[in-house]
């Protein structure tokens, strides 16, 4: 039994031995092969150092002869690519940087499934090295890939004739399942001076590329660059390059940051971005450039922008890295804030930011219950619902402007005799009136508290849907083939019929119509003008923004016709308490006591001859002798 058991422990030890063995020199031979491949790697960087170089002068030996002049050599352009599945990221061995980003997901306007491409209108690519904002970046790189990250990096090295030598490599961000990084690149600038004499690497600045409409008829406003400096953002668009009331003309737009940390170009719906790993003191500047649409002769503007690299002199040996992320994507809301840090706000909201982002997100929220049910349509039922919620929120206060409102025109009666009785003393009118109000209950501005909190959720809605990208290319109802567009189902004689804002201000009539007519003639006709206004004002506007306007009036009338069934308000006398509290003042009183004292004193100065006895007499007592201009 002993020798049994013996037998069985050494024949287990044996066989963790001869595993052992296996596996130790299975691993050996893994590290074998990755330092032969590091070594490779690492004769191959060494090459295309020496070949970036330039080539030194030989000493001439003999007579001098005369040799011929050299043609300039054209260097053939090989672009290196890195892909996800979102982008195709195109580098270019001109320059060393980003030529193009080639989105997958995004198209342009129009028949056909033409992707959208990052920065094709630019001379300079993202990430290129220039000597100045109209510079353009054609240093020539030789260029590998790491064999073990084929297709996830690139290394550029290129040597300047000064003697510096230049290495950007380029990687895909390790997990691209993170908010936003199918769109995005680490990128490493390493400088090394092999010359004697130090070089300052500021004397170069680091293209962030251009930003152009994407089409001929987008606003010339939403093409911006912007900056974060010292923790706040700021948005430049392009048309205050051309001048106007309150600026002068300029050709570019460079701006000292106290912290250079994320600077980029932007049109309407997509943007580039370039953030610094460590914020430096820099600057960033700006210009505009023309570009052309075959369906419009008159030129475009664009926008181009770098931002300068850190002050720091390298001495002879001495290395300089400077670490960045590179962004190249469309501006989604959803996704950059879920990118945390300053990525969110490239979405240019403005002072609105407060309205714009929590309807963004409800938006979003609505749309991942609507898609759930069906893809057809969901973004414009998004929108409906969005607008239904809204409205159902602000209910009962549009409820009770619309009782004020009606309360308001029971009085017209009363008005019109106060008016008549007092119309040589507008004072004792304007005191009757305010009495009458008191007496019972009515806040003659009442009626305006919708329309005023209206407004900023209108101009909130309007900012959130301008720069919603994932409208792009949704349909709705069967003529709207793309909601970030207008709803264009026709011309005549060249002018386009938008279907969708014309049934908003039709629609917007029939909501004025029901409602209780208030205020006199004058007023009244100002009302019905309005629906013109907004006519004109979002008639090429994104059909998204009339389809809001359109359900919001439907509702409105759908609220109107509900509360018309309601009992009438009724004009009672408020009970007046002696004993009570003296309340303070309202604003209507308060502007009323304004103007009646105004008028007390334009009547004492017609009494006196129009001389005040309150006023001062500054007449000198005694003439002053004439000035001679000495």
């Amino acid at each position: 039994m002993y020798d049994k058991k013996t037998w069985i422990v050494v024949t287990l030890c044996s066989v963790l031995l001869a595993g052992n063995f296996y596996f130790m020199d299975k691993q050996n031979r893994a590290k074998l092969a990755a330092n032969a491949e590091l070594q490779k790697q690492e004769e191959f960087n060494r090459k295309a150092v020496e070949a970036a170089k330039p080539p030194v002068a030989t000493p001439a030996t003999g007579t001098a002869t005369e040799t011929a002049p050299v043609a300039p050599v054209t260097v053939e352009e090989k672009l290196v690519v890195l892909e996800t599945n979102r982008v195709k990221f195109s580098l270019t061995n001109i320059g060393g940087g980003i030529k193009t980003a080639s989105l997958k997901s995004d198209f342009e306007i129009g028949p056909g499934k033409i992707p959208i491409e990052i920065n094709a209108r630019s001379s300079n690519p993202v990430a290129g090295l220039t000597a100045g904002i109209d510079a353009v970046d054609k240093l020539v790189y030789n260029y590998m890939a790491d064999k073990s990250e084929i297709g996830k990096s690139v290394v550029f090295i290129a040597t300047t004739p000064e003697g510096m030598i230049i290495k950007k490599t380029y990687r895909l961000l390790a997990d691209l399942k993170q908010p936003g990084a199918p769109y995005m690149l680490d990128f490493d600038l390493t400088f090394e001076n092999t010359s004697a004499t130090p070089i300052n690497i500021n004397q170069w600045n680091l293209s962030i590329g251009s930003a152009a409409p994407l089409h001929s008829k987008e606003w010339p406003n939403q093409t911006t660059f912007f900056f974060h400096d010292d923790g706040a953002y700021d948005f430049v668009d392009v048309t205050t390059f051309k001048g106007g009331w309150f600026s002068k003309e300029k050709m570019n737009d460079p701006r000292s940051l106290k912290q250079a940390e994320l600077a980029g170009v932007c049109d309407q719906f997509f943007s580039i971005a370039v953030k610094a790993r460590e914020p430096y003191q820099g600057t960033v500047t700006a210009k505009p450039f023309d570009i052309n649409f075959p369906d419009d002769q008159k030129p475009h503007k664009a926008i181009t922008a770098q931002v300068s690299l850190p002050s720091s002199a390298l001495a002879q040996g001495e290395i300089k890295k400077v670490s960045y992320q590179i962004f190249m994507g469309p501006k989604d809301n959803n996704m950059l804030r879920k990118m945390g840090g300053d990525w969110g706000d490239i979405m240019n909201y403005g002072w609105l930011w407060w309205i714009s982002r929590p309807l963004n997100w409800l938006l979003h929220a609505i749309h991942f219950v609507v898609g759930k049910v069906s893809t057809t349509w969901s973004w414009g039922i998004s929108i409906v619902l969005l607008t239904l919620v809204v409205r159902t929120a602000i209910w009962p206060l549009y409820n009770k402007s619309n009782r004020s409102m009606k309360r308001m025109a029971k009085l017209k009666p009363e008005m019109d005799r106060l008016k008549e009785k007092y119309k040589d003393d507008p004072t004792k009118m304007n005191q009757e009136t305010m009495r009458m109000y008191k007496k019972y209950g009515v806040n003659p501005i009442g009626g305006c508290l919708p329309m005023l909190l209206q407004m900023p959720i209108f101009f909130g809605f309007y900012r959130m849907l301008q720069y919603c990208v994932e409208l792009r290319h949704q349909p709705f109802l069967g003529w709207v083939h793309d909601l970030s567009q207008p709803d264009t189902i026709g011309h005549i004689m060249g002018y386009p019929i938008n279907l969708l804002p014309i049934v908003m201000t039709l629609s917007s009539f029939a909501q004025m119509a029901m409602m209780p007519k208030t205020g006199d003639k004058m007023q009244q006709r100002m009302m019905m003008f309005m629906p013109f206004v907004f006519l004109i004002f979002c008639y090429s506007f994104a059909s998204a923004l009339a389809l809001y306007w359109t359900t919001q009036n439907l509702f409105t009338i759908f609220q109107t016709w509900l509360t018309s069934k309601l009992p009438e308000p009724q004009l009672k006398e408020r009970p007046i308490n002696l004993d009570a509290k003296p309340k303070k003042k309202t604003f209507m009183e308060r502007m009323m006591e304004k103007q009646e004292e105004l008028q007390r004193a334009q009547a004492e100065r017609a009494k006196n001859g129009g001389n005040d006895p309150s006023l001062r007499d500054v007449t000198p007592s005694k003439k002053r002798p004439p000035k001679t201009g000495g």
